[in-house]
């Protein structure tokens, strides 16, 4: 039997866009969980003051021009793909 109350890296799974205050995140086997800012991400390389494995919230989310996911994070916007998110099932 599956345990899905485990945190796993959200790597191959798909976060997507609901609203300026949340996102949706679907795991390989299709579960899916909506994610309400404040939440927290995992930083995977150092960028501007942020360093690399540091924990920080996201304020809100946003699309940019070309449709790419974006995080609002202590007043910046950086792209998602920064980070990584731990979440339980």
């Amino acid at each position: 039997m599956k345990d899905y109350n485990q945190t796993i890296q959200m790597k191959n799974s798909r976060i997507v866009y609901y609203d300026t205050f949340s996102i949706a995140v679907i795991n390989p086997s299709g579960k899916m969980r909506r994610l309400y800012c404040p939440f927290l991400v995992k930083c995977v390389n150092d960028i501007d003051e942020i360093q690399e494995n540091s924990i920080v919230y996201v304020d809100q989310v946003f699309k940019d021009p070309d449709d790419l996911l974006t995080y609002l994070i202590g007043g910046n916007l950086y792209l998602y793909s920064f980070f990584r998110i731990s979440i339980k099932f």
